[in-house]
């Protein structure tokens, strides 16, 4: 495989979404003729995953060899409830989203990259990019989910105002517990 398609390919796996042709150029100083002979390439190549371009956008997708079994295995993942974790996350989406990763790990004081690849997965969550740091994500409720709660927005959750301000109240009695400890641990 040529240095280009190798660097496609290895770029679409790193960041896990769709680049458009113009951002890979860009990002790799490609020029079309290269670009589309690498993109040519990578199409060619046989394994687990394969190269998808719609003329537009280029993506990494599981190659129809594996698509009986990844198809197996994900009905068994939906068969599965998504248990009282899944309701942690999507109450804190839900509720006090969007959050990142660590936001939501933080209020469920355990890791959650788990959960939220499954609730992703299911489409109940999506993730997005965090204005305020380019490293992470933010998570927030799909449409989907909001359709299978019966509301149109999260504004029509139960008590939402009212959980929401409880929520703020909580966040800032810990600042200031916080603020206090800091404060009082002698330097």
């Amino acid at each position: 495989m040529n240095n280009a398609a190798q660097h496609i390919e290895a770029l679409l796996f790193a960041l896990g979404r769709p680049l458009s042709h113009s951002e890979l150029q860009k990002q790799l100083g490609l020029d079309e003729a290269t670009l589309r002979a690498a993109l040519e390439e990578l199409a060619q190549k046989e394994g687990g995953v394969t190269v998808v371009d719609d003329g537009r956008e280029v993506e990494l997708r599981t190659s129809p060899v594996a698509a009986e079994t990844i198809e197996r295995i994900r009905k068994e993942e939906y068969a599965r409830d998504i248990g009282k974790a899944g309701l942690e996350a999507l109450s804190a989406v839900l509720y006090r989203g969007p959050l990142s990763r660590a936001e939501i790990d933080f209020i469920r004081g355990v890791n959650s990259s788990q959960t939220l690849r499954t609730l992703t997965m299911r489409g109940l969550v999506r993730r997005v990019p965090n204005p305020k740091d380019e490293r992470s994500f933010l998570y927030e409720p799909t449409t989907e989910l909001l359709a299978q709660l019966g509301v149109s927005n999260v504004s029509g959750l139960p008590d939402y105002e009212s959980v929401r301000s409880k929520l703020a109240d909580l966040e800032e009695a810990y600042r200031q517990t916080e603020q206090r400890k800091n404060q009082e641990e002698p330097s």
